[in-house]
């Protein structure tokens, strides 16, 4: 139903930026990224793990059909983003949350 997950060049050095195309129309992706059922979950880690704090922009946009969403996270600095890519696996999880959206729209 997707594509194969292409990170794309960030346009600032603090974030990260992924893009996806999932063969489905722009409403039925909104509707499904901002079920609330869908929307609660805990990121892994220990109690004692040092939260991070970032900001994240998700767009959406339709094109015959099929809808293309960018995902971008910011991070107060490049360090803060390269910390949270080496220790907490940020790129594989932006991916694996991706790869659940297509797994959820399959079955819609």
């Amino acid at each position: 139903m997707a594509t194969k997950d292409r990170p794309a060049p960030a346009p600032v050095d603090e974030s990260l930026v992924i893009t996806r195309v999932f063969d489905a129309p722009r409403s039925l992706v909104w509707k499904a990224w901002t079920e609330p059922e869908r929307l609660v979950y805990k990121h892994g880690g220990d109690e004692d793990v040092e939260p991070v704090n970032f900001r994240v922009a998700v767009m959406f946009a339709e094109h015959a059909g099929k809808t293309r969403l960018t995902m971008q996270m910011l991070f107060p600095s490049a360090n803060a983003r390269d910390h949270v890519v080496k220790t907490y696996g940020a790129v594989e999880g932006m991916n694996q949350t991706l790869r659940r959206l297509e797994e959820h729209l399959a079955n819609a």
